[in-house]
């Protein structure tokens, strides 16, 4: 298993990262060393730039962010990069892949792994830079992903798929610690509220325009990524009752006609809040016709 590049697929919550932690103990018996999670931190990012989201494990001024670690593994959250990632992994993979035979030991043979958490958020740079480490090193290292989109396309080939089903534990865990039976604050249901006020608001006016301008700054400063909206959008669009046939399809199809909508693609980070509120004013329009 440790030759092998693998990504752990599943929607949020579901226990990709519990799965993969479980393979990684199993490398660790079989090579016969310890397996215990160590939190260090990553200076020289290169941050600075302006970027889509924020995260309080990536500080700007100093350049550091926080990884895990292991004898066998080291691993990042790509969520945590703020859209840095680009800047971050391309010294990681530059110059992961040498060395590796020093973690062999008995078993003659041994590969180093790197683990992305969340990589169907890396950007297209960060795909192009893993691409090439991967056609570097092959046979060297190890890449373990864990993701809510298919690999992308340009790396796909050297991937294995593991499904994981199942609810949202991650969610269900945080209710069970706040006492609640449902979190009204979850995506879907702030997206399915929004696409009802819509719908029994008569029509739009100027003050729609500030009102979209001012949601789509408040998904912003909640870091949430374009990418993953625009899957969160496509389920509410899908199953939300008070749209008409008529209006569903129209959402679709302007939320199929944004750039940009896969794993593994990304768009300047300044352009970002433009599609937001193209792709809001949209619905907008289309949820004001009867």
């Amino acid at each position: 298993m440790d030759g092998l590049n693998l990504c752990w697929r599943g929607m949020a919550g579901s226990g990709k990262h519990t799965a993969l932690n479980k393979h990684l103990k199993e490398v660790a018996d079989l090579r016969g060393l310890p397996f215990k999670l160590t939190t260090r931190s990553l200076s020289g990012s290169g941050g600075g730039a302006s970027e889509e989201g924020d995260d309080e494990a990536v500080d700007l001024e100093t350049g550091q962010m926080t990884y895990e670690t292991s004898l066998i593994h080291i691993g990042f959250d790509v969520a945590r990069m703020s859209m840095q990632d680009k800047q971050i992994l391309r010294p990681i993979l530059l110059n992961f892949g040498q060395g590796s035979q020093v973690l062999a030991g008995n078993q003659g043979r041994a590969s180093r792994i790197l683990v992305l958490y969340h990589a169907h958020l890396l950007s297209s740079e960060s795909v192009l830079l893993l691409q090439s480490c991967l056609e570097q090193n092959e046979g060297d290292v190890s890449v373990w992903l864990t993701s809510e989109m298919p690999v992308p396309y340009r790396i796909r080939d050297w991937f294995v798929e593991i499904p994981v089903s199942g609810v949202d534990n991650g969610l269900k865990a945080f209710e069970q610690r706040m006492g609640v039976d449902t979190v009204v604050s979850d995506w879907t249901s702030i997206f399915t509220n929004l696409l009802q006020k819509w719908i029994n608001d008569p029509g739009p006016t100027i003050e729609s325009v500030k009102e979209v301008k001012a949601f789509v700054y408040e998904l912003l400063m909640r870091n949430l990524r374009w990418v993953e909206a625009t899957h969160f959008l496509l389920d509410v669009i899908l199953v939300h009752k008070g749209l008409t046939e008529n209006q569903r399809t129209k959402c679709i199809e302007a939320l199929a006609l944004m750039e940009a909508t896969a794993g593994g693609y990304t768009i300047p980070s300044y352009r970002i809040p433009i599609l937001w509120e193209n792709l809001f004013l949209q619905f907008r329009t289309i949820l004001s016709q009867r």
